[in-house]
């Protein structure tokens, strides 16, 4: 059964099925331990090759990841009922090992291999750099070309503003260019004294016609851009966030709601800032440079190399600079978010801070914050004004040349006066954009950057497609076939579960925290799918049913109500927009909460502040259940109705619920035990399984699982209402 011979790995299958290194040896001590998983059997070598275990499929009879506080490690269970340890290993390879582990347990029980043995990336594979986020995309890295065609896209719908954008910069560019071909025409015509008054009056003219055509072309360019970068920025946050919005459960659980909510706004923000200043400033720059160098070079050739020569001095001086003045600032932002994080925990918990008399602690860590972020800044700053006095003496060395031997040139008549007069003024025509090209090319890979993180959520698969599956009114009947689920696929949280709910039948589930109460209804309402086996309603596989479809036929009462910020009709007709004020009224009275409504100063167009915070959990659960009774689901879950509110309102409610389940298939999860009185049949879960099912009244008789639970909940009461 349990081979611990020392083979090679020759003996062992020449293409291995899965192949992973694990870091750790069964002591937990850093070394190498390899695992092999072949056709017939799972083997683990150490770091020389010898085999150190194999133990054949016809012995296991399951495999499973177990968590540990440095990692974890793989465990095979035999037929026998034995528990080996099979490889250790630390958490960064624990969610390869949790795959192989199930891996292992499909090829145990004669299935297909079906995992995923793909890590989260922490840095770039290409240049080593910490990523911004786990599986995120590296702005060193990306490739910006590809990355602003892709945005370009999007100025489909707005073709005639862009066109009228790319002539208002070439006109605009052609103007600025021309004041300093007055100025020398201007002074020649002085020093060889061929002015005239008609003449002089004539070149004020134009300059003034060239002035007033910048102006209004400056305006027309502004606001062309202004509406491009909006109406670009705006479609690409509706595209994003529709695109959130169809994304799997799964996808909110891995990630915090800020950071989601970045990609909309702030990834969004930069390439709009982007757009509506750096790219029309590099544009604008860049045309403008073209046009000078063709001047200054068809005037002479010498000077104009000559007052150029700083310029290599500057770009490098700016490439260096920019890039870690870029780090610098973007560490700043990091410390004054930590600031801002702990200013807005502490003062949002300033109960808790008073009850345990922590203001001190709380400030010492407030001081330490605000210091960081002071010296973070300050370094920044500091350094950004050294480089840049180092930029402006390049520009004032181009100045300098140009005075020192444009000016010998004049006086060697080998440049007029006009001549040095123009080129002096296209200088800084040069010099200034070349100073924040280098500024410029570092917004613009951030601003990328953001682009293709919002690129990375538009090109995920979102959990279904809308009319992807059949569209049929429900009638309620629910069957689990051999279910199975886990969050973590090697741990299921549901096994093998097995259960018909009839249409009309109300079920509640009971068990232990972690029994899988909150899992099953996941699984109802299709928040997540089953690893394997199956769940029909009606009889049909409902993967098979349009999604959308399928959930505006479910109703969900939480624990813990949400609701939305607007009036309270708003949030009772949430499910059923359009509804009238009668339909909403009724649903209120259904869900005992018409009389608390008219108590309120404005009624039904009360405002229920933030989350409902202007209303009190026994108020907020009513509408909820007000809102599901509008809605008319076919399946409705019960998640905790009643376990945070007092006896009476517990009481109100109750005599809402009744009123809501009538006629429909119901899933209750209940704290206190005695409320699943009513229903037809309970269902215990223990460790992902049935335990026991049947009706209170005999599950009491039994006294199994359920009895201990309602005895000890008995017992919990009487102490609370003793020490009460």
């Amino acid at each position: 059964m349990l081979a611990k011979e020392p083979s090679s790995e020759a003996s062992l299958a020449s293409v291995p099925l899965i192949e992973l290194t694990a870091d750790l040896t069964e002591d937990a001590l850093y070394g190498t331990r390899r695992l092999i998983v072949g056709a017939d059997s799972v083997s683990v070598l150490d770091a020389g090759g010898a085999t150190l275990l194999r133990v054949p499929f016809t012995d296991i009879a399951s495999s499973r990841h177990e968590p540990l506080p440095s990692g974890g490690r793989l465990l095979l269970r035999l037929k026998s009922g034995e528990e080996i340890s099979a490889v250790t290993y630390s958490l960064s390879s624990a969610h390869q090992f949790s795959e192989a582990a199930r891996g292992i347990e499909q090829l145990a029980e004669g299935k297909d291999l079906a995992i995923d043995l793909s890590v989260e990336l922490l840095r770039c594979p290409k240049c080593g750099r910490l990523l911004p986020d786990k599986d995120g995309v590296c702005p060193s890295c990306i490739n910006r070309g590809k990355t602003l065609l892709r945005v370009a896209r999007y100025l489909g719908p707005y073709r005639k503003q862009a066109v009228l954008l790319g002539v208002c910069a070439l006109s605009s560019t052609v103007l600025n260019l021309t004041p300093p071909l007055i100025h020398k025409q201007v002074i020649d015509s002085l020093t060889s004294r061929t002015l005239t008054v008609p003449n002089l009056l004539g070149w004020i003219a134009l300059w003034l016609s060239i002035a007033f055509g910048s102006a209004l072309l400056q305006i027309l360019t502004g606001r062309t851009n202004a509406f491009l970068a909006a109406s670009i920025s705006a479609d690409l946050r509706s595209k994003v966030y529709r695109a959130i919005e169809l994304l799997g459960v799964k996808y909110f659980d891995r990630r915090p709601v800020g950071a989601i909510a970045s990609r909309v706004t702030n990834d969004t923000d930069r390439l709009w800032g982007f757009l509506v200043d750096g790219l029309p400033f590099f544009w604008v720059n860049a045309l403008s440079i073209l046009g000078v160098l063709w001047f200054l070079f068809s005037t002479n050739w010498m000077l104009s190399i000559a007052i150029l020569s700083p310029i290599p001095l500057l770009i490098f001086a700016s490439m260096r600079i920019w890039k870690p003045l870029g780090n610098m600032f973007h560490r700043v932002s990091q410390k004054m978010a930590r600031l801002h994080m702990h200013l807005n925990e502490s003062l949002s918990g300033i109960r808790v801070v008073k009850a345990f008399v922590k203001e001190d602690d709380e400030f010492k860590r407030f001081v330490t914050r605000n210091h960081e972020w002071r010296d973070a800044a300050m370094k920044a700053e500091q350094t950004w004004q050294t480089q840049f006095g180092l930029m402006v003496f390049c520009v004032l060395l181009g100045t300098l040349i140009h005075w020192c031997f444009g000016g010998w040139l004049v006086m060697q008549r080998k440049l007029t006066l006009g001549q040095f007069i123009m080129l002096n003024s296209y200088l800084s025509l040069v010099y200034g954009p070349l100073q924040w090209f280098a500024q410029v090319n570092n917004w613009f890979s951030r601003a990328m950057a953001g682009a293709e993180r919002v690129f990375e959520v538009l090109d995920m698969s979102p959990e279904t497609q809308p009319g992807s599956g059949s569209q049929i009114a429900i009638e309620g009947e629910v069957t689990f076939e051999n279910v199975r689920f886990g969050y973590d696929k090697s741990n299921p949280v549901i096994k093998g579960l097995t259960f018909t709910a009839k249409p009309g039948e109300m079920i509640g589930l009971v068990g232990h925290s972690g029994a899988g109460k909150s899992t099953t209804i996941n699984l109802i309402a299709r928040f997540y799918e089953p690893d394997t086996g199956a769940i029909r309603i009606d009889g049909l596989d409902y993967r098979d049913l349009d999604l959308h479809d399928y959930r505006r036929q479910i109703g969900i009462v939480l624990q813990e109500p949400f609701l939305f910020g607007g009036t309270i009709a708003d949030n009772i007709s949430y499910g059923k927009p359009g509804a009238s004020f009668e339909e909403i009224m009724t649903a209120a009275k259904a869900a005992n909460a018409h009389d608390f409504i008219l108590s309120k100063p404005d009624g039904y167009d009360t405002m229920v502040g933030e989350r409902g915070a202007r209303l009190s959990g026994g108020e907020r659960q009513r509408i909820s259940i007000a809102r599901a009774i509008l809605h008319d689901p076919r399946i409705l879950i019960l998640d905790e109705a009643t376990s945070s509110v007092d006896v009476e309102t517990e009481q109100q409610i109750q005599e809402a619920i009744q009123r809501l389940v009538a006629g429909r298939t119901t899933f209750a999860i209940a704290h206190r035990l005695s409320t699943l009185r009513n229903a037809d049949r309970l269902i215990v879960l223990e460790r992902g399984e049935i335990s026991e099912t049947g009706t209170h009244e005999e599950l009491m008789e039994r006294q199994g699982t359920f009895y201990q639970l309602v005895q000890k909940q008995a017992a919990i009461n009487q102490v609370v209402g003793v020490t009460g």
